[in-house]
């Protein structure tokens, strides 16, 4: 089948295996994750819950849903994982889409607090969320790659033996035993051209996800500045990873740990992640170039090919 291509959530969506009403579909639940989730759209939910901080808020029954999803991973992830840094983002110069930010001389405030896990209230049955007046949230990542493996789950629930959704990076992929397999490149973080290895995967399904500190970067006429917040300190992670990619059975903790592998560094994120999820897989890049990936899958219907050093610019 055709792929199928469209730009949502500032990044490019693209179906493969998947037919035209399918795939639509997709893009149906990405255009509505966009309106409903993004901080740089005025109307948007998010930006009118963030407005009405400080008071008791109403919200859509999608919104809680993701909410309750993103209060899950921030605990399991002892707070590494935080959807309380949208004020954070807007003090480092990312207040836009990033297209629209001033790469050489973005614009900083100071660095304002980050929400503690009991200075805000959420009420799952009524629906309503209460943040303190001085937070924004920020879903950035989580929204995407929830959009992308609820719109995947919604396919395998109608039968489709097979497809595959990427949006920016964060994928899954599904097929069976009768349908060809799945290979995916996993991105170079200095070119749009190059790979540093694949991953394919012959049956079942597969989530994946990259975080990078190179993608989206930017300076403030001082230093270079990029999207991805160590919440300890309110500042860019600042480890000596440049590119996180996990894998495993869904996407959306593929998405959060690679984050959370790229913050944590070299030393700390391994074990950790292992401990927390040794049913994921991950390969990440450090400051020198140099390729690690984990020793083992714990799922044997994927294979694994990555190089083992790339040079760096």
């Amino acid at each position: 089948m055709a792929e199928f291509h469209h730009r949502y959530m500032n990044t490019f969506v693209s179906t493969s295996g998947i037919n035209p009403p399918d795939a639509q579909r997709v893009f149906d639940r990405m255009a509505a994750a966009e309106q409903r989730y993004s901080r740089f759209t005025v109307n948007s939910e998010l930006s009118h819950v963030n407005g009405q901080a400080g008071q008791e808020t109403p919200v859509s029954q999608s919104f809680a849903a993701l909410f309750f999803e993103a209060l899950r991973f921030y605990a399991e992830t002892d707070g590494i994982f935080n959807p309380f840094l949208g004020n954070v983002m807007r003090s480092i110069g990312y207040d836009r889409s990033f297209e629209q930010v001033d790469r050489h001389h973005a614009l900083r405030h100071n660095v304002p607090p980050t929400a503690k896990q009991s200075s805000f209230a959420f009420d799952l049955e009524k629906q309503t969320i209460t943040l303190p007046a001085e937070i924004a949230l920020d879903f950035g990542g989580i929204a995407k790659g929830w959009t992308v493996q609820s719109a995947a789950q919604s396919l395998l629930s109608m039968r489709r033996p097979r497809g595959l959704i990427n949006a920016g990076g964060d994928l899954m992929g599904w097929t069976d035993s009768d349908h060809a397999h799945w290979t995916i490149d996993v991105s170079h973080p200095f070119s749009d051209h190059q790979s540093i290895g694949r991953i394919a995967f012959d049956s079942g399904q597969l989530g994946v996800a990259t975080s990078s500190t190179i993608k989206r970067s930017w300076s403030d006429g001082t230093q270079l500045l990029h999207h991805l917040i160590d919440p300890r300190t309110g500042l860019p992670a600042a480890s000596n990873i440049i590119q996180a990619t996990v894998a495993g059975p869904k996407l959306l903790p593929c998405e959060i740990y690679a984050k959370c592998l790229l913050i944590l560094g070299s030393s700390q994120g391994p074990a950790w992640l292992a401990a927390k999820h040794p049913e994921l897989s991950y390969v990440f890049v450090d400051q020198s170039g140099k390729i690690t990936a984990s020793e083992a899958t714990n799922m044997p219907h994927i294979r694994v090919v990555f190089l083992k050093q790339i040079d760096i610019p």
